[in-house]
């Protein structure tokens, strides 16, 4: 629990009250860490034995695909000062204002599975994934940490450990504590408003004579998130009320969500010869979901947070408390190979599924049954064409494929898929429906160029995505159907500028733009911003007589004005709204990436345009993240 407690002992406060001494004495600190790394094995040269170069991984998608690739470690500092899940993905999902709360896709991306699935997912993306595990071959034990102190006691820290028991087999493990304060009126230094732990443990075994090979996992997730319901603004509804933070008044008191989910997954395969060759998934995966409220006092104030939010009470007026529980469990069985170039697939797989609310159960558990297949070309490593298709016993189904290159990318997808459970049968003490939706049908299309003139990067890229049956949560938070089709239309891509000396030391001007439109009948259904914004302009070189990778720099982020989706904590869904509009902003953070040997070094001043008592909303009623200074630090052990 070490992890555990250099984060609660380290929580970063707010650049309002951290006093700038002590920020200077903790950057101090940390750059002079950076002449201890000297924990190496090293031979009699005394030249390092083990490092980044000796410890590589792979993935499941690899194995699966016969993809003989092993990927080296990133040792770069590029981005290392978007650490976050928000950060990372490009901005591309609303979250309530810190990491670690629900998100929702701003360009409403179609799910990958087109099987049923329960529809809670706001916070499904903090967890491990079987395509996120990284199966090692280390030459010695493995060791990452990282730790992100972040402003407003806003943490991350996580462990990673690998090693190979011997030449053919290796285990490992991953673990992850988040930690945020309440950004919205807090009652202490340390009130919690999100506490999360992953972990996953994993294992690759080759055997050394026969042509078998197995990779397991096991991951699980414990979420908890007080949900405020956003700011409350006073009558005067003025705009600076919804950025008061410490002082703010919030729409929800006692009301807490919890996710847990466990997970158990296995792939194995047998060859036979190169070109036919025998393999195995199981997986299963179990998944709760708990809303707990309870009725507050209006005496001082005026509004109860328990019985003003909620619009209606079908089982208690004074508290509640749900559950729901999802469980999945299926194998998937299957043959491949390799015929010359080409790659072949083809697989049957069995899907059991069961769906369980506190009070209510929709019905008796249910099988799908699928089949597919997979093929891929490559052609003197010029370019790679795949194809996919996948049928589910019913009419559901889903097929597509993409072409790679070095100067063009393609991608087509087509799927009919089953409306998860969630918009089919809910009852709570808030909401209940029975409905009997048809499945949504998308059709998605994406293409890009890549070209590069010199000093210029250019990478136009068009997205085209058509819904028939769009499914949503509507103004009256429930479930509806779009009758008419919605076509998603975003224009835009890469535009980056470089400007090198003779040593690659340089100004990088880096763009993504993105102009997008909503068309069809029920257009009105989805919301999207005209323009999204992400650019990054800094200086990378190296300092120390060119010891020391920097990159220091500008990092922004801005889109345009819409009418986002609002939030609802008691049944994890987002849903349209046309009360809040939530305005056009660029938030920009000022950064500084250093790295010595296997050390890594982040600054980053979050926010620093925010102006006083203002800011910007990433969800309506909650303001993004305000000013503060972040410190994130990486090292890895390779003895």
């Amino acid at each position: 629990m070490l992890f555990v407690n250099v984060c609660e002992m380290h929580s970063f406060p707010n650049m309002q009250s951290l006093n700038l001494r002590v920020r200077i004495f903790l950057f101090l600190i940390t750059f002079c860490s950076f002449v201890i790394l000297s924990a190496q094995i090293v031979d009699d040269s005394t030249k390092l034995v083990y490092g980044p170069n000796t410890t590589v991984y792979t993935t499941e998608n690899n194995l699966l695909n016969n993809l003989e690739t092993y990927h080296s470690l990133d040792t770069s500092i590029y981005l290392f000062e978007r650490q976050s899940f928000y950060d990372r993905s490009g901005r591309r999902f609303q979250d309530l204002g810190s990491f670690g709360t629900a998100l929702f896709p701003i360009f409403y991306t179609p799910q990958s599975l087109f099987g049923r699935t329960s529809g809670f997912d706001a916070y499904s993306r903090y967890g491990y994934q079987p395509s996120d595990v990284k199966y090692y071959d280390t030459k010695s034990p493995f060791m990452d940490l990282f730790v992100y102190l972040g402003g407003g006691n806003r943490n991350i820290v996580s462990l990673g450990f690998s090693r190979n028991v011997n030449a053919n087999w290796n285990l490992g493990f991953d673990i992850k504590k988040i930690t945020t304060n309440k950004q919205l009126a807090p009652e202490s230094r340390t009130d919690r408003q999100v506490i999360g732990t992953t972990f996953v443990g994993y294992t690759h075994y080759k055997h050394p004579k026969v042509p078998y090979q197995v990779a397991a996992n096991y991951s699980s997730m414990s979420h908890k998130v007080v949900e405020l319901g956003g700011a409350r603004p006073t009558s005067d509804s003025l705009r600076t009320d919804f950025f008061l933070f410490d002082n703010a008044l919030v729409r929800l008191e006692d009301a807490q969500g919890i996710v847990k989910t466990n997970r158990w997954h296995l792939y194995q395969d047998y060859q036979i010869a190169k070109q036919f060759q025998l393999y195995h998934i199981f997986d299963y995966r179990k998944e709760t979901n708990i809303y707990k409220d309870f009725s507050g006092s209006s005496a001082l104030t005026g509004y109860n947070s328990y019985t003003d939010f909620y619009d209606e009470f079908l089982i208690d007026p004074d508290s509640t408390q749900e559950r729901n529980i999802f469980t999945s469990l299926s194998n998937e069985a299957g043959i491949k190979g390799n015929l010359s170039s080409v790659f072949y697939r083809f697989y049957a797989r069995l899907r059991s599924l069961d769906w369980q609310y506190l009070l209510y159960d929709p019905g008796e558990a249910t099988v799908e049954k699928y089949l597919g297949g997979y093929v891929r070309f490559n052609w003197k490593e010029k370019f790679a064409v795949t194809g996919n298709a996948e049928y589910l016993v019913g009419g559901e189904y889903q097929f597509g494929g993409t072409l790679s290159s070095e100067l063009i990318n393609v991608s087509y997808n087509s799927m009919k898929f089953n409306v998860p459970f969630v918009y089919s049968d809910y009852f709570g003490n808030h909401h209940e429906w029975h409905n009997d939706f048809s499945a949504v049908f998308s059709n998605k299309l994406v293409g890009q160029l890549n070209l590069k003139v010199k000093s210029f990067e250019i990478k136009p890229k068009v997205s085209l995505t058509a819904y028939n049956n769009f499914i949503y949560f509507n103004q009256d938070i429930e479930p509806a159907q779009a009758s008419d089709g919605i076509l998603l239309s975003s224009v835009g891509g890469d535009f980056n500028f470089r400007f090198f000396n003779d040593k690659k030391e340089g100004w990088h001007l880096e763009n993504e733009v993105l102009v997008s439109n909503v068309s069809g009948g029920d257009s009105d259904k989805m919301r999207v911003p005209d323009l999204f914004y992400n650019g990054r302009f800094f200086w990378r070189g190296n300092w120390f007589k060119d010891l020391v990778p920097v990159e220091v720099g500008l990092d922004t982020h801005g889109r345009s004005s819409y009418f986002a989706n609002a939030y609802a904590p008691e049944i994890q869904q987002f849903y349209l709204q046309e009360d809040q509009e939530v305005f056009g902003y660029v938030a920009a953070d000022l950064f500084i990436n250093m790295k010595v040997d296997k050390f890594f070094f982040a600054l980053k001043w979050t926010h620093l345009n925010q102006p006083q008592d203002d800011g910007y909303f990433v969800t309506p009623n909650y303001p993004g993240q305000r000013k503060v200074i972040d410190l994130t630090v990486r090292w890895m052990f390779f003895d």
